[in-house]
């Protein structure tokens, strides 16, 4: 893991290069838009005051145009680590704990409604000056109708066409009328577990296309790293809903679950590539390298590079 002065130095290191990159940023290899899922930056111990400085510095060092922004790194720190704390499992949270994270939950959520738009336009303007742009916005807070009328309205600010919501059949159905108002797509996240037998489970292909028939602006988002850890045939899922897919994340794990560098498990990567190249599909790639690192930047850099070869 990178120290504080470590992830310091690689922000001021970034801030020249970034700032010579006003032109955009063009990642599209071969017909098919690359870009980084931002996520992969979190829970890495980075200082969330230069956390974007360290995601903008490996993207314009990777040659990366494209963001998936993922909403907590935007989000104040120290509420979004009230809203994890304590044991993972539900059946080991304490009455207490379970408490103190709604609390933390309902502070996130007023923050999220009442902070300036401007502070977004800031955010926007960072990534812009360096070349990139932010055509998704991901994990954002919202359960109540007012809440996801102002995700619409950051998304707005940000740039941000696509929005990307990990749900359940049901609460994407009653989501439905709130999608068709508005002129965004909704990406729904496919679950980690491909073969769920609960029907209420975005994950097999019957509940995925179910979710996504309930209003025109949803669409699906596919993790085929997941997807295969969960005993899906990735590849299949791809060329069946092509049509429906409207971000697709790369990523890499073993059957047996492990996430792991590009090449090293089982997600059939290189031939999901060379279906949508081949293909022509319209579906936008963005690097999904989650697994435990000593250098996310070097992890990115190296991903790309092992999509482009693919590609070659």
């Amino acid at each position: 893991m990178y120290s504080r002065r470590d992830f310091g130095k690689l922000a001021l290191a970034a801030l020249p290069a970034a700032a010579m990159a006003a032109k955009k940023i063009d990642s599209a290899v071969h017909g098919i838009q690359f870009g980084l899922q931002s996520y992969v930056f979190s829970g890495l111990g980075l200082p969330p005051d230069t956390v974007l400085d360290v995601v903008i510095a490996s993207m314009v060092e990777s040659g990366l145009g494209n963001c998936d922004l993922f909403a907590p790194l935007i989000q104040p720190a120290a509420l979004v680590e009230r809203t994890r704390s304590g044991p993972p499992t539900p059946a080991e949270v304490l009455p207490e704990v379970a408490a103190a994270r709604a609390k933390a939950r309902e502070e996130l959520a007023q923050w999220y409604m009442t902070v300036p738009l401007d502070y977004f336009r800031g955010i926007r303007k960072k990534f812009e000056d360096a070349g990139i742009a932010i055509p998704a916005l991901s994990r954002f807070p919202g359960s109540t109708e007012a809440e996801l009328s102002r995700t619409f309205e950051v998304a707005e600010v940000l740039g941000a066409k696509i929005l990307v919501n990990g749900t359940s059949v049901s609460a994407a159905k009653r989501l439905a009328p709130l999608a068709d108002k508005h002129s965004f797509t909704i990406g729904i996240l496919g679950g980690s577990n491909m073969q769920s037998t609960n029907p209420d489970s975005v994950g097999s292909a019957g509940p995925f296309e179910q979710a996504v028939s309930f209003s025109k602006n949803y669409g699906m988002c596919f993790d085929i790293g997941d997807a295969t850890a969960g005993g899906y045939d990735a590849l299949k899922f791809v060329e069946d809903h092509h049509e429906k897919i409207v971000l697709l994340y790369l990523k890499d794990r073993r059957k047996t679950g492990e996430k792991v560098p590009f090449g090293e498990g089982d997600a059939p990567i290189e031939q999901v590539l060379r279906l949508i190249r081949d293909r022509k599909y319209p579906i936008p790639c963005y690097l999904d390298c989650d697994y435990n690192t000593s250098d996310r930047p070097a992890d990115v850099k190296r991903s790309l590079e092992y999509a482009k070869a693919a590609l070659a």
